[in-house]
């Protein structure tokens, strides 16, 4: 036996069905976009990688654990912890503290390198040395106030060749900080001044309540392929502005496929959720038109059934039959009496004889 359904109920549920795959469509594409977004933002943010004067210091940040690890390059820092008990073998060089940052004190040559807290890369040291740094574009430069006992810091910018100087950067002795300029990338950190992501605009001379602090001159250098050897080329601003439009509009271009892919496949779920109601309408009809004719062809059947029943008589005689009987004396049809009379012979018997047929109706 078959199913019936109505077409409301049919389209109800194709409907319901279409909303949970378009839902989960949406979901997926949420997700897609999720992770990539994250994947971006870790590796913007994989490594701090830290320019240094020599003679200076550094503090290095790490998880507080428990158990703390440090390594350098391949070989392990002379300082570590494992619950509560700690072992620093150099104390004059490098301090643990209680949150499991690194200080590195009076850096020289031999600190640069990758720095390991429990096997993970948290830091890329770069120790500079004289007054002419040449330093990396994205690198975090650290700059400290030597030469000067006065607990205010007033810093200082000037462009190469050129005499005027610009206040970029106050500290008070109190700790308060006051860049000059809004959305700057100074701040004070380390015991001086603290120059985020660097870029070739930032190369010039740094002064500090006066004195010269440092020449920095700012590069980005990437090997160019030659037959024979590959020779270190200066970037400019306006390359470094295309590398950084170009990876946009990469970003772009993922996200516009993206949305493209889910349209496509929204419109394909679309096409296929229509034919399968199309398909179920089709199915409907047919099926109710098949039972109609079912119907139509038992009624005769029934009909016909009806009349043989009502044509059968109750009870049928034979189709011949003969009665006989016999009379004594005359024959006489009216009332007589229930004795014989007593001059009635006996012997004198009249037979008869009759044969039925049945009636035709």
């Amino acid at each position: 036996m078959w199913k019936s359904f109505s077409l409301p109920e049919a389209a109800s549920q194709v409907d319901a069905f279409s909303l949970k795959m378009l839902s989960f469509m949406m979901f997926c594409h949420v997700w897609i976009l999720h992770t990539v977004l994250i994947l971006c933002r870790a590796n913007s943010t994989a490594v701090i990688r830290y320019s240094v004067p020599e003679d200076h210091h550094v503090c290095l940040r790490c998880g507080n654990d428990s158990d703390v690890v440090w390594t350098h390059e391949t070989r392990n820092v002379p300082v570590t912890r494992k619950g509560i008990y700690e072992t620093n073998d150099d104390p004059e060089r490098c301090i643990l503290l209680s949150d499991g940052s690194l200080l590195l004190l009076k850096l020289d040559k031999s600190d640069g390198g990758e720095y390991r807290c429990n096997s993970r890369l948290v830091a890329e040291l770069q120790v500079l040395t004289g007054h002419d740094f040449s330093v990396s574009a994205g690198r975090t430069l650290l700059l400290p106030c030597s030469r000067s006992s006065r607990p205010k810091q007033r810093w200082f910018y000037r462009r190469r060749e050129e005499r005027r100087r610009e206040l970029i950067f106050t500290w008070f002795g109190n700790g308060t900080a006051k860049p000059e300029k809004e959305g700057s990338r100074l701040s004070y950190g380390n015991d001086g001044l603290q120059i985020q992501n660097l870029q070739l605009e930032d190369t010039g001379e740094y002064l500090c309540n006066g004195n010269l602090q440092a020449r920095l001159t700012v590069v980005t250098v990437r090997p160019v392929p030659t037959s024979k050897a590959a020779t270190p080329v200066t970037i400019t601003a306006e390359t470094k502005k295309k590398e950084k439009s170009r990876t946009e509009n990469v970003l772009l271009m993922v996200g516009v496929v993206g949305l493209g892919l889910m349209i496509l496949l929204m419109a394909a779920v679309c096409i296929l959720l229509t034919s399968s109601r199309c398909r179920k309408e089709k199915k409907y009809r047919s099926t109710a038109a098949s039972q109609r004719h079912e119907d139509t062809k038992l009624q005769p059947w029934k009909t016909s059934n009806t009349q043989s029943e009502s044509a059968v008589p109750e009870c049928q005689p034979h189709m011949d039959e003969t009665i006989h009987y016999a009379s004594l004396g005359r024959q006489n049809w009216r009332g007589r009496p229930c004795r014989t009379p007593p001059d009635q012979n006996l012997n004198n018997i009249i037979y008869s004889s009759v044969v039925t047929k049945p009636t035709a109706r």
